[in-house]
Parts: C-alpha cells; sequence; structure tokens
C-alpha cells in the first residue's frame, strides 16, 4: 500500500510538472488511461489515483465519455487549501524556479524546533538555508529544518538537499511523502538580513509563512519559516459552505 502511495505521488508529480511547464498545453487531452499507465510504467488504479489528486488541485478536468484535459489555469500551490512547494508555486505560475544563497548546516534542535519536529532540544538537525528566485527574482527567503535521524546512513544526500523542491527530495531521495503539512500566515516586516537576501528595503511588507509537514504516520519530518514578497504570488483558498450562525 505504502509503495502504491509513493508511485501514485510520483506520477502526479510527474505529471503536474508537465502540466505547469507547458510540455502538456491547457486544453490538451491527455492520453487514453492505458496508453498513458503504460507510458509511465504504472497500474491503471495507480495512474487514477494520480489524476484523482490532480483534479482536486486543478491541474486536469475530467469528463466522462469525454476524457480528461489538462486545465487552462492549474491553480495547486497557490491555494490555501493545498500544500504547496515553492517550487511549484513558480512553476506554475510560468516562472522559471532558481535558487540562491544556498547553505546546508548542522546544528541543535532549539526547545521551539524541538517542539515543532517533536524531538528533544539538543537533537542533531539538518538546517537548510536559501533564497528562492521566479525569473532570476528573489521572492521567498526560506529556512527549513529536519531531524538529521531521517537521513539514516546516508549522509551523502546531504550534498544533494537545498537543489530544487524539497519535498521531491524527501520523497527520491529518502523515500518519505509529505501527507500533509500545518501552516500559519501572517504578514511580517523585513529585517536587515531578510531585506538584503529579497532585495527590498528595509521594514518592507511581507508574508510570513511557518510550516510544519507531517509523513503519512503523522510524523513530522520537516519545519519551515518562510518570507514571501507580499507582490509575488496571489494566495486563494476555498471556503466551504456556510458556518453555523446565530444572527
Amino acid at each position: 500500500m505504502a509503495r502504491r502511495v509513493r508511485l501514485s505521488f510520483s506520477v502526479r508529480e510527474e505529471l503536474a510538472s508537465r502540466i505547469a511547464s507547458g510540455a502538456i498545453e491547457p486544453g490538451t487531452k491527455m492520453p487514453p488511461e492505458p496508453e498513458l499507465a503504460s507510458e509511465l510504467g504504472v497500474s491503471r488504479s495507480t495512474l487514477r489515483e494520480a489524476l484523482r489528486s490532480l483534479e482536486e488541485d486543478g491541474f486536469v478536468s475530467r469528463t466522462r465519455g469525454l476524457g480528461t484535459f489538462a486545465t487552462h489555469r492549474p491553480r495547486l500551490r497557490s491555494n490555501l487549501d493545498v500544500n504547496f512547494g515553492v517550487t511549484e508555486a513558480i512553476l506554475s505560475a510560468g516562472m522559471e524556479p532558481g535558487t540562491t544563497e544556498s547553505s546546508v548546516s548542522s546544528a541543535r534542535a532549539s526547545t521551539n524546533v524541538a517542539r515543532r519536529l517533536a524531538l528533544r532540544a539538543g537533537d542533531r538537525v539538518v538546517v537548510l538555508d536559501r533564497v528562492r528566485t521566479a525569473n532570476g527574482r528573489p521572492v521567498v527567503s526560506s529556512r527549513d529544518i529536519l531531524p538529521w535521524a531521517i537521513f539514516g546512513e546516508d549522509e551523502n544526500a546531504l550534498g544533494r538537499l537545498g537543489i530544487g523542491s524539497l519535498y521531491r527530495f524527501l520523497h527520491t531521495e529518502l523515500g518519505i511523502t509529505v501527507q500533509h503539512g500545518v501552516a500559519s500566515f501572517q504578514p511580517a516586516k523585513a529585517d536587515k538580513q531578510v531585506a538584503s537576501r529579497l532585495r527590498v528595503i528595509r521594514g518592507a511588507l511581507l508574508l510570513y509563512l511557518r510550516q510544519v509537514d507531517y509523513d503519512p504516520r503523522g510524523r513530522p519530518v520537516l519545519c519551515s519559516d518562510e518570507y514571501h514578497l507580499a507582490d509575488a504570488f496571489e494566495f486563494t483558498v476555498v471556503r466551504r459552505g456556510p458556518g453555523r450562525s446565530n444572527a
């Protein structure tokens, strides 16, 4: 079961990347399921799981009797009801993602980090600092912290950390699928360091995102602190149904 989940995630990410990059143009009808499953080397049930996820996130539309079509406006990653990564958000906006000022270091978990990652204060963690760019423009200053223990004996993987999508790295390098994340958002002003990294004036208004990501067993595998340029992305949220009212 776990292997099929990992496979459907890989298929989903592959197809989402093709759509976001334009390799599959908006409005294009996808190949029949048997043909597409054969091309991707997976079963039809695994493909259906991936397509179901893509449909939920707005990458495709599926109509019985007509088939599956790439949508004109993929909404994945810029919606607050979807766990998005910066790389995917930039790709879905039709821009080229990049990374600058990337550094990987080892540290000891502070009390705050230990609480977020369900560790003990002083446990070893890996810290990834970097600036994410869209078409060469700095748009996000981020710090991602991972428990050292999830790397097991594969310390060579540290050398590949920080290149592209961190979610993809966790999946392909460590076999860890992020099932969900819990995030909070708030406005923040750029301090001297963040202002320099994002090339804005000190005190510029930013969107601060604080998140913890969990694997399917509910184990925290990543905590992140990100400062987004306020005008870099457009975020939307799906509000489901009327709430209770005493009015």
